[in-house]
């Protein structure tokens, strides 16, 4: 069991694979533990003695959350419909899986596609469960990793656009933002320069012209360019 000191009111906990990320301490986690990738994150989380009353955020790896760019819809009118329409969208590139997934999206002026996010309900049920009523830390959000360092780095996104990088072990996740919204998305294995050289390619093939400037995260910007200007955002 980890004691945690948390010293604030308000405290981020980031899960990942391999660890938990809490008031500056970081827990291993066994990622090979259970079906899921997240099941290990989640039984650290369990096992954490709270020492202190907090509210908690809980940040996805994405590892645990797909993401997709879906079209505007005038016709949505209450959230059941919204829920509807997103699981749908995710569907249609995922398959029947995406019945068991929670779903939200961005909220975007009308007309400007929405950047969607879907993660498996068993996830947040099991995230539910880590904080008990009668326990001393309460959770008070869940955001996929892409979310939050959106909402973090709004200001350092330029309205002329740009590409935002998340890099993790084995994993990068990058969104480009052009002419006022979210374009593109793309969360995969691999090194995150061949993910985005790749989905560069893919855009300019549709004769789209993409963004130069690339928002860095989680990674050091490369010493060559290759066409790209790279700018490193503070942790």
């Amino acid at each position: 069991m980890s004691r945690l000191f948390t010293g604030r009111e308000r405290l981020r906990v980031r899960l990942s694979p391999s660890e938990v990320h809490a008031g500056g301490k970081s827990i291993a986690c066994d990622p090979a533990l259970g079906a899921e990738p997240w099941q290990g994150a989640v039984a650290t989380l369990k096992a954490f003695a709270w020492t202190e009353r907090c509210e908690v955020t809980a940040v996805l790896s994405n590892h645990f959350v797909r993401y997709a760019v879906v079209p505007w819809s005038d016709a949505l009118s209450n959230a059941a419909e919204e829920e509807a329409y997103l699981r749908h969208h995710f569907a249609k590139i995922h398959g029947e899986r995406a019945k068991s997934w929670t779903t939200r999206a961005s909220e975007e002026r009308r007309g400007v596609p929405r950047l969607a996010s879907a993660i498996d309900t068993a996830l947040l049920e099991e995230l539910k469960s880590a904080f008990p009523q009668e326990g001393k830390a309460r959770l008070v959000s869940v955001q996929p990793e892409l979310m939050e360092a959106i909402n973090r780095w709004r200001d350092a996104i330029p309205r002329e656009g740009a590409w935002l990088v998340l890099a993790e072990p084995e994993r990068a996740c990058l969104a480009m933002y052009k002419d006022g919204g979210w374009r593109s998305v793309q969360n995969a294995k691999g090194d995150w320069l061949a993910l985005l050289d790749r989905e560069r390619f893919r855009i300019q093939g549709g004769l789209h012209e993409v963004p130069e400037l690339v928002l860095l995260s989680g990674t050091a910007a490369p010493k060559e360019s290759q066409g790209w200007q790279f700018r490193e955002l503070a942790a």
